[in-house]
């Protein structure tokens, strides 16, 4: 009787793990954004040119490119609708300066996830370096981290 029940277990588990290891794969694959897609004539969905002036979706990075907007229309004594947004992605920098460091600091040495927030005036294009919560215009600016991975 013990035996039988064993082996009726046995034959149970190897079926569901046959089942559960023919569904469907759950590994991440690669669609294009619904945002970027129009519909075509046909129906069927065609993928849009990028846009030249980018609009984050991210309502964090949103928030910063509007505090950095005022801080440099405060800083150059204009109308903030008076500065383009040329480019705002997120980033990861080298260290806790932002791409910033001033002179005599020292600063913590770890990967600091953040933001890139180019801005143009009169044909003159200024940066702003931010972490999650902080923003700060860039006199100076070092480059971010290249090819590093985002989890913004």
């Amino acid at each position: 009787m013990i035996n039988t029940c064993y082996f009726r277990f046995a034959i149970l588990a190897c079926v569901l793990l046959f089942v559960t290891g023919c569904g469907p794969s759950t590994a991440a694959t690669t669609t294009p954004d619904p945002a970027t897609l129009l519909p075509a004539d046909n129906g069927k969905p065609t993928q849009m040119s990028t846009p030249t002036s980018p609009i984050p979706v991210d309502p964090n990075l949103q928030d910063l490119i509007q505090k950095a907007k005022e801080d440099l229309a405060k800083r150059l004594s204009l109308s903030s609708s008076q500065i383009n947004l040329l480019d705002a992605q997120a980033v990861v920098w080298p260290d806790s300066s932002l791409g910033c460091p001033e002179e005599g600091m020292a600063y913590a040495q770890v990967l600091t996830p953040g933001y890139l927030i180019r801005l143009e005036v009169n044909n003159q294009e200024l940066e702003y370096h931010a972490s999650r919560k902080t923003i700060i215009y860039c006199e100076n600016p070092s480059p971010p981290v290249p090819g590093a991975p985002t989890d913004n």
